[in-house]
C-alpha cells in the first residue's frame, strides 16, 4: 500500500464497504423476492423485495458504507437513487425474462450487477452531500 494516496486508500475502502452493503442489501431482497414468487407475480415480488431493500440500503450506506449520522433529508432523497435504479432495473428485468428468456428466479440478481455503478454514485452523492 506504499504510494497509495489517503484519498485513494479512503475511497478503496468505502468502495469495498459500498459492496459489503450492497450484498446484504441483495441477499435481504432477494430471499424475500424467492419468498413472494410462490404467492405473486414475479413484478410485485420484485417490487415488495425492492421497497424493503431500500430501507435496509439507506441504514447500511448511511451508517456502515460512508460513516454518517442519519438524517431526516437524507431519509427523503435516498429513495431518489432507488427510484432511478427501479426504472431500470424494472425494464431491464422485463427485457431478460421476456425477451432473453432468462430465468425469473436469477434475473433481478443480474439487474443489480448491472446497476450497481449508477447506484454507488448517487448514493455517495445524497448521503455525502452537504444539507
Amino acid at each position: 500500500m506504499k504510494g497509495i494516496s489517503p484519498e485513494l486508500r479512503k475511497r478503496c475502502g468505502e468502495i469495498l464497504r459500498f459492496v459489503i452493503g450492497g450484498v446484504s442489501t441483495t441477499v435481504i431482497s432477494y430471499v424475500v423476492y424467492l419468498l413472494l414468487l410462490p404467492h405473486v407475480a414475479y413484478f410485485v415480488a420484485y417490487t415488495l423485495a425492492y421497497a424493503l431493500g431500500i430501507a435496509w440500503s439507506y441504514f447500511a450506506n448511511t451508517l456502515f458504507v460512508f460513516r454518517r449520522r442519519p438524517s431526516f433529508t437524507r431519509a427523503l432523497t435516498f429513495p431518489i437513487v432507488y427510484a432511478v435504479q427501479y426504472l431500470i432495473g424494472s425494464l431491464l428485468l422485463v427485457a431478460l425474462i421476456r425477451q432473453l428468456q432468462f430465468p425469473k428466479e436469477l434475473a433481478p440478481l443480474a439487474v443489480v450487477v448491472a446497476t450497481l455503478p449508477i447506484t454507488y454514485v448517487l448514493s455517495r452523492w445524497i448521503i455525502t452531500a452537504k444539507h
